[in-house]
């Protein structure tokens, strides 16, 4: 079953899809000094990495096709082929002085006369003395992916499980709860299978026409890879490989995304129109979220390689956010880190005119929502059942909702003003949540392993964290006491990126890293990565 899975993974993914995984896939197998090359000057070799053999060190050089070739595909590729078995440009790192040896990777098939092609190919080569030529088909690679006893491992039948769910059944909570199992205990080179589960996971979301989930799969694994890693001096080499595996996989579902999303949904009412269905109006807002929640991190990755792509998707949202009021409407606590990561794209690339209004609309909808009788708003760990009937069962009797006077919400909102020092926001805030009661709940985590996982040991609950009332030029940005106190730095930002402190928190939804956020916001123009930011603007 698990083959039969794999199988119909491989022959559904495109060309760029097959890239993290594939890089995955040569790491488990013994490779070393795995390079990506595809793009215009890859001179015919997408992929060039080593491997040690029975003593000695081969220099391998790989072309990848997606889907089958045939005998008119094969001729084309003939060229590039030429040019992976003879030309030495390529990288710093491909050696011209090791035994040379060159793969064709098809995830689908030879067909036609294509496979007897490249057999003579293969023997005309060895009769000329020259570099090892091999193709590796559908085939080969499902069993590398499947056969492996390394991934016939206890949670094959959970996975098998999500493969088969189709797109009503798959939803972020499932997702989450299965990539716990990707946490280890110590690190080892089972990340690396994790990091092709994940890979086969958010493919399959993809084709369920879920790319939102495919993207949020790549963050869990993100996750999990930071918790096992976590206390570690220094990132073992497989780890530090499955977490860029892992950014690359997120950035292809995000990319496809953005693809999608890039020229359209500025008017007021596309979205909406989509679920024509009473149910849209609670859809919409959730939509709305999701996107400038993943645009959003796609953004801030991009923004120290591609600051072009970071500034663009910046515009867009500005744009976006203005057309479709959804995207200010968080419909319960576990929407309010898809605010905040909008909103510290828009800040990291000085969007502060389209910012500040739409802070001030979603203080606007958060105070409405606990004004006048109404419940407010779900919790963070609410099903869609409960958020649906916090924000549309308040006037009615029969829903029987408990008030809830707590907002996690309104902590983001003040700590977004706090952070982009807003002080007309932050008093804006603080005063509509005083007049309609709102409490204020914080929750804190050592930098320990309990910041990876919901409700375990070294996590500190406060109610209704104290604000000053008014903000005060002598306190900087530091408003609250949970700005003063706790580490500056958590493990991920201090051996990784200030990025991957923000992807946990759009998986776990219920916490947040504030001095963080000040340390995103504030790169303007800059490389929210790069060491600098791990001191800068404390």
């Amino acid at each position: 079953m698990l083959a039969d899975a794999i199988g119909n993974y491989v022959n559904s993914l495109t060309e760029r899809e097959f890239d993290a995984p594939f890089t995955a896939l040569l790491r488990l197998h013994g490779f070393t000094d795995i390079h990506f090359l595809h793009g215009p000057f890859e001179f015919g070799k997408d992929f060039i990495a080593k491997r040690l053999e029975d003593g000695v060190e081969y220099q391998y050089a790989f072309q990848t096709k997606a889907g089958d070739i045939g005998i008119s595909e094969w001729n084309q590729c003939r060229g590039q082929i030429d040019l992976l078995r003879t030309d030495a440009l390529a990288h710093p790192n491909f050696s011209g002085t090791l035994n040379r040896r060159a793969i064709f990777v098809a995830t689908g098939r030879l067909i036609g006369g294509a496979g007897l092609a490249a057999q003579q190919y293969g023997q005309h080569l060895q009769a000329l003395g020259e570099a090892q030529f091999a193709t590796w088909d559908r085939d080969t690679i499902v069993e590398m992916l499947a056969t492996d006893p390394r991934c016939l491992r206890g949670s094959t039948p959970a996975l098998l499980h999500i493969l088969g769910a189709q797109r009503e059944l798959l939803t972020f909570e499932a997702l989450e709860e299965h990539s716990r199992t990707w946490i280890r205990a110590e690190c080892t080179a089972l990340s690396l299978w994790d990091v092709l589960e994940a890979a086969v996971i958010a493919q399959h979301c993809r084709r369920e026409k879920r790319a939102d989930l495919a993207c949020y799969t790549a963050l869990m694994l993100i996750r999990s890879l930071w918790a096992t890693a976590h206390g570690q001096s220094q990132l073992p080499d497989g780890i530090a490989v499955a977490i860029a595996t892992a950014k690359k996989l997120f950035r292809h579902y995000a990319l496809e995304l953005w693809n999608v999303c890039r020229t359209q949904y500025f008017d007021p009412d596309m979205l909406l129109r989509q679920d024509g269905t009473p149910g849209g109006l609670v859809t919409y807002p959730v939509r709305c979220l999701t996107i400038t929640e993943i645009l959003a991190m796609l953004g801030l990755l991009e923004k120290s390689t591609n600051p072009g792509l970071s500034s663009e998707i910046a515009d867009y949202l500005a744009k976006f956010i203005t057309a479709n009021v959804g995207s200010a409407h968080p419909i319960s606590d576990r929407w309010g880190i898809s605010v905040a990561c909008c909103a510290l794209q828009l800040s990291a690339n000085g969007k502060t005119e389209a910012l500040r209004p739409y802070l001030r609309s979603a203080i606007k909808w958060v105070a409405d929502h606990y004004d006048g009788g109404n419940a407010g708003l779900a919790g963070p760990y609410a099903t869609p059942a409960e958020e649906t009937k916090y924000l549309l069962g308040s006037p009615f009797e029969h829903t029987n909702l408990r008030l809830r006077s707590e907002s996690y919400i309104a902590t983001q909102l003040l700590d977004l003003c706090a952070v982009l020092e807003e002080p007309e926001l932050f008093e804006l805030a603080r005063n509509e949540f005083l007049a309609v009661d709102i409490c204020l709940p914080v929750l804190q985590v050592d930098d320990t392993p309990a910041q990876y996982s919901i409700n375990s040991n070294g996590q500190h609950y406060e109610p209704n964290m104290p604000y000053a009332e008014s903000w005060s030029p002598s306190e900087a940005w530091k408003v609250a006491a949970h700005h003063k106190r706790g580490p500056d730095l958590f493990y991920p930002e201090c051996v990784g990126e200030p990025w991957d402190q923000l992807a946990i928190s759009c998986v776990l939804r219920d916490r947040h890293f504030v001095k963080n956020w000040r340390r995103i916001a504030r790169r303007q123009g800059g490389d929210v990565g790069s060491p600098d930011a791990k001191v800068a603007f404390g």
